[in-house]
């Protein structure tokens, strides 16, 4: 009976044991990772994996993953909420999917401010983290904190039928964007902005639902594309897109300092290693479309020209529109310019 009463007197004394007690700051801390990438993509090999994996070096393996790709929770518009309603504690958030609570991070989509997916990224990280000014204004109070963040560099537009050889074939298009700045840059060329999931694109252009898309030619293969997509522009900056991976901010407040900080150093690697792969196999991705078929409008020094005359207004009238609804529309584009150089 003694016995019996010293195991339970013991079993009482460990469940009272405070949760900040220095044995439970050793316990395994699991976390569930969302998005809406193929778990072929390069963003989720490159970005999430490389990401996941990395925190759970640098911790030793006290933190774990869950990982939910390829819109098994939800799409693009629904990442946000599943952070912040903590569905998922770590999600694919890209602005311009969300543009209406994001529409400051659309500065790192405008066209014009960067010549590869490093430098956009440089600028993009600097602002959206650790206290830039789309941390302050957008990602923490919309209740996350952007662990990765980055630009996938100048984009290049592709059709299905239409050849390019002028910017005039943009005209009356229906182009699949990624909404935000997307819409801006199409409605300057004369196209006609159509907004729906990337997973989705595929099917679009094959019913005639859109006429092209939008993105790198690293892009094309991991969306199916090479089979579909038939013409395609080449040395041109069109835009680009931005997109983050953000942690519900409480629950990263919630962590012990070391997880944080291991956190916050993978984020910043994985962003760093995402960016140099895409500058590394962009030139790949552009020779496997032309094995694929592809016709290239490949713009001489005169065509860039011209598309840069065309789309310089485009970071001007995006920032004045953003100051006139009381938003630092002038001086996140300025912060930007700034960060990439």
């Amino acid at each position: 009976m003694r016995r019996i009463v010293l195991a339970i007197l013991c079993a009482l004394c460990a469940v009272s044991v405070p949760a900040w007690a220095p044995a439970w700051a050793q316990d395994k801390i699991v976390l569930k990772v969302a998005d809406t990438l193929p778990t072929t993509h390069y963003m989720s090999i490159q970005g999430a994996k490389f990401f996941m994996a990395r925190a759970t070096e640098l911790t030793k393996g006290r933190v774990q993953f869950e990982y939910y790709p390829s819109e098994q929770l939800g799409k693009g518009r629904d990442m946000l909420k599943l952070a912040t309603s903590g569905v998922a504690d770590i999600t694919y958030v890209a602005p311009g999917y969300v543009s209406e609570k994001f529409p400051l991070a659309g500065v790192a989509e405008l066209p014009g401010y960067f010549a590869s997916s490093c430098q956009g990224t440089k600028g993009f990280y600097a602002l959206a983290t650790h206290g830039g000014i789309l941390d302050k204004q957008e990602y923490r109070p919309n209740g996350v904190i952007a662990l990765m963040a980055w630009n996938l560099g100048p984009y290049q537009l592709n059709t299905h039928s239409v050849k390019l050889h002028a910017l005039s074939d943009f005209k009356g298009l229906k182009m699949r964007g990624a909404g935000g700045t997307w819409d801006i840059i199409l409605r300057t060329l004369g196209a006609n902005p159509v907004n729906f999931p990337a997973p989705e694109m595929r099917e679009a252009l094959e019913r005639g639902t859109i006429d092209g898309t939008v993105g790198p030619a690293i892009s094309l293969k991991p969306y199916d594309l090479l089979s579909v997509i038939h013409y395609m522009t080449r040395d041109a900056s069109f835009g680009s897109f931005a997109s983050t991976f953000s942690m519900n901010l409480r629950k990263f407040r919630s962590l012990p300092p070391d997880i944080q900080t291991a956190l916050d150093q993978a984020g910043r690697e994985a962003t760093q290693h995402l960016c140099a792969y895409v500058d590394a196999n962009e030139q790949a991705a552009f020779e496997d479309a032309e094995k694929a078929g592809l016709s290239f409008w490949r713009l001489n020094a005169a065509e860039q020209a011209q598309l840069r005359d065309t789309l310089a207004p485009v970071g001007q009238e995006w920032a004045k529109a953003l100051d006139a609804r009381h938003l630092p529309g002038t001086q996140v584009l300025n912060d930007f310019a700034a960060a990439v150089k």
